[in-house]
């Protein structure tokens, strides 16, 4: 990508040219401006699919309520022992801390006779899902006491089953395993089934807002997320009653949803890249992988399976990681640097699971926490990334503490598995031990990182409202300036990789691709400009390290809202002023006019009645001067040559004007009426003073620079020895207004030379009306050359 140039941007056009054409909005966010809305299909299918997965989660649940529910807790001892934790009913309260051995079933035969059906019972009979299970012995374990747990089930009833518990060193006791029923159901569930239905919405409207290839990869990782909360829900309410079916299904699903989702961060980091066959081919490389390693592996028979899986799904994302930096290097942009960074942050911590379930593998009963806690903290670390992914440009400080906190998490729990695999302590111990430390770990750096993190308020509010005033007045002098200013100020504060101007109606600003643009509509102006409506399309703040958010979108709003008051209330003063202005030349025209016509009629000599000729010629141009709306530097030059060869044509003095000038431009009445005066004075000057025989007026306007030179061939003497008065210190004043210099030399043998400069003339204070001098048509010599 490449920036634009802010300096092309509002470049506005001569007097008589076409207006620029802007491209449209949709033009370059190559997507409608007004997104779809949410009625017609689209409503419909959004509200089919959240009703068919509530209906679901229901079905779920009334399923569950139908299965068995054990009265007493099971706990895991470090030799792979069950141990009977606290009870439900408190006639079994006497049973708690007992060994559990096996759980036994009496049944008729054929021939009446009763038969006992007897079910071993160990730590892997607690295992929550086979897909966590790395130990062969283990595996081996899980597989036949679930297969042997389901022969006694096959004497389950509506009503219960009785069996009897058989414990180490104690006799045997008979219990009653009712059905769990609805209010049995663990909050839990509750939790993971909301979570599930969350994700399955919002993967079902990503798909439905945008139906493109693009938005696949999200779509599939958030379903794949769904399968396994639903999943990890329904698991950790059956605990030891799992039935053999689902203990088969779940480590397949399970696997499937791990693969699709590394396959599926391959693809959304395909996507950053412009369409190629480089990037396609990669994309089906890694789903042909992971279907792969699926069939290889989908039994996890052996623990080469299950390495085999684990670092399948690594490489894949991290392939992913390479490719999203690929893409950043090429083209910058910050959703791709938020996806990098997410992807590393999910790689360590499916690497510190992994490490931990590998260490935990010697000790029964921390490999149950493993696989039961830490798999629950992966999965809600995993659901929150899928849950903020599309809302990332909310809210900067939020989504900055959502990030801390979520890293202090992971950390704790991280530190929690290591530190009872590696030094054996109790649960409770490490568990406070970890949450201690990640708490400090938090406070600690949470300033410093906060404080590196990149900002948008690098440029400060005094110099927003500098800037904000600078435009104002520069746009009531210059009315095309608009979208340069605007760029400027916009670049300033945010820093965007492009920017761009577009035709196009934006109400307010607002964020697009999720906080990769930000449109800001330009403030209409009610005189001068172009017509229509434009607006500002800024992608990818910070160059392409941030996100814009909600409080860039406020910010920005509030500055053009500002801004449009501020010329709003400019336009409304200066329509005061030429209102005023024009009722003063009114009131002066016809009330000093005519006294003055009349004294020239009644003029006692012919000097008297030449003098006040000649003051009525000067009233008649200042009030032609006061009356006009706008002064074009051309017209003016045209009114200051006639009115100086007037004045020396009585004086029997002659003039050489010259003038050059690369463009036309508006005065404005501080600019006219200055160098009216300049001009009157200089005049004034030569033919009073200097009583000379010649005067010559160069008059150059040429890179934004004006000269302006008025040099005699008088009887001047040295400036340097000049007493300045009134004249010359009003000379000095209205130069001074312009912005200029003033200086005067000797010219010649004889004769004074005034040279005065004002650089930055057209962008301090006027606005383009032509093409250049030569158009003005003064009886020139020669194309920008104008002489008497």
């Amino acid at each position: 990508m490449q920036a634009s140039n802010p300096s092309a941007l509002g470049k506005p056009p001569a007097s008589g040219m076409q207006p620029v054409a802007w491209p449209s909005i949709e033009s370059i966010l190559q997507r409608p401006l007004n997104p779809p809305r949410w009625l017609g299909w689209r409503l419909r299918a959004m509200v089919l699919i959240v009703v068919a997965g509530l209906a679901g989660v229901l079905l779920v649940a009334h399923w569950l309520a139908a299965q068995p529910k054990f009265p007493l807790a099971l706990q895991a001892t470090p030799h792979g022992e069950v141990r009977l934790g606290t009870a439900d009913y408190p006639t079994l309260q006497r049973l708690e801390g007992l060994t559990l051995l096996s759980i036994a079933v009496e049944s008729p035969d054929a021939n009446g006779r009763l038969h006992t059906q007897v079910a071993p019972v160990n730590s892997a009979l607690l295992q929550p899902s086979g897909r966590w299970i790395m130990a062969p012995q283990m595996r081996q374990d899980f597989d036949r006491l679930h297969q042997r747990m389901g022969e006694l089930l096959g004497h389950w009833s509506s009503i219960g089953l009785v069996v009897q518990l058989h414990f180490q060193n104690a006799p045997a006791e008979t219990v009653l395993i009712a059905p769990r029923g609805w209010s049995g159901l663990s909050p839990l569930f509750w939790l993971t089934s909301g979570l599930a239905l969350l994700v399955l919405a919002l993967g079902s409207s990503v798909l439905l807002v945008g139906p493109h290839w693009r938005n696949a990869g999200f779509v599939v990782l958030a379903l794949c997320q769904c399968v396994q909360l639903l999943l990890m829900g329904v698991e950790l309410n059956l605990e030891a009653f799992t039935p053999m079916w689902l203990v088969s299904l779940d480590v397949r699903l399970r696997m499937a949803c791990d693969l699709a989702s590394a396959a599926a961060l391959v693809l959304m980091a395909a996507q950053q890249f412009t369409p190629s066959q480089r990037a396609m081919r990669v994309t089906a490389l890694a789903w042909l992988a992971a279907a792969g390693l699926w069939l290889q592996c989908q039994d996890l028979c052996s623990p080469a399976h299950w390495w085999l899986v684990q670092l399948g799904c690594t490489a894949l994302a991290v392939l992913a990681v390479l490719m999203a930096g690929q893409a950043q290097r090429q083209a910058p942009h910050p959703l791709t640097l938020v996806m990098r960074r997410m992807l590393v942050i999910s790689i360590v911590t499916w690497s510190l699971l992994t490490l931990a379930l590998w260490l935990g593998a010697s000790r029964a009963d921390l490999s149950l926490q493993v696989a039961t806690y830490g798999v629950i903290t992966w999965e809600v670390f995993v659901t929150s990334l899928v849950l903020i992914s599309p809302y990332l440009s909310r809210s900067r400080h939020v989504l900055q503490e959502f990030s801390l906190l979520a890293a202090s998490g992971t950390i704790a729990a991280s530190l929690d598995l290591l530190f009872v695999a590696l030094f054996s302590l109790g649960q409770f111990t490490s568990m406070t031990l970890s949450l201690f430390l990640s708490l400090g770990l938090y406070l600690s750096f949470r300033r410093w990182l906060l404080t590196r993190l990149p900002r948008p308020d690098e440029v400060t509010m005094e110099q927003v409202f500098q800037q904000m005033f600078r435009i104002a007045r520069q746009v009531e002098r210059q009315p095309d300036a608009m979208h340069d200013a605007l760029v400027r100020l916009l670049r300033d504060l945010f820093d965007p990789l492009e920017i761009h101007v577009a035709c196009g109606q934006v109400t307010e600003a607002t964020l697009r691709g999720n906080g990769a643009i930000l449109l800001v509509p330009v403030p209409c102006r009610a005189r001068g400009g172009r017509d229509g409506h434009t607006a500002l399309v800024l992608k990818h703040a910070r160059r392409g390290q941030n996100l814009f958010t909600a409080e860039d979108a406020r910010l920005a709003h509030r500055i053009m809202e500002q801004l449009h008051r501020a010329l709003t209330f400019d336009e409304a003063v200066e329509q005061g002023r030429s209102e005023e202005r024009l009722r003063i030349a009114q009131d002066l025209h016809d009330d000093i006019g005519a006294r003055l016509l009349t004294l020239m009629y009644q003029a006692p000599s012919p000097e008297m009645e030449d003098y006040i000729r000649h003051t009525i010629q000067d009233l008649k141009t200042l009030t032609r001067g006061l009356a006009a709306q706008s002064h074009v530097l051309s017209e003016a030059a045209g009114e200051w040559k006639r009115d100086i060869d007037h004045r020396l044509s009585v004086a029997r003095c002659e003039l050489v004007w010259r003038m050059q000038s690369d463009v036309d431009v508006h005065l404005t009445m501080v600019q006219w009426s200055a160098l009216t005066r300049i001009l009157r004075e200089l005049v004034s000057n030569a033919i009073s003073h200097a009583r000379a025989r010649t005067v010559e007026v160069s008059l150059t306007l040429a890179d934004d620079c004006l000269t302006l030179s008025v040099s005699d061939d008088g009887q001047g003497t040295d400036p340097s020895v000049w007493a300045h008065g009134l004249g010359l210190g009003g000379v000095r004043k209205r130069v001074k207004q312009l912005g200029g210099s003033v200086r005067w030399l000797q010219h010649g043998p004889q004769g004074i030379r005034c040279e005065v400069i004002v650089p930055s003339f057209v962008g301090a204070g006027s606005g383009h009306a032509g093409t250049g001098a030569g158009a003005s048509g003064f009886g020139a010599d020669s194309p920008g050359q104008f002489s008497h």
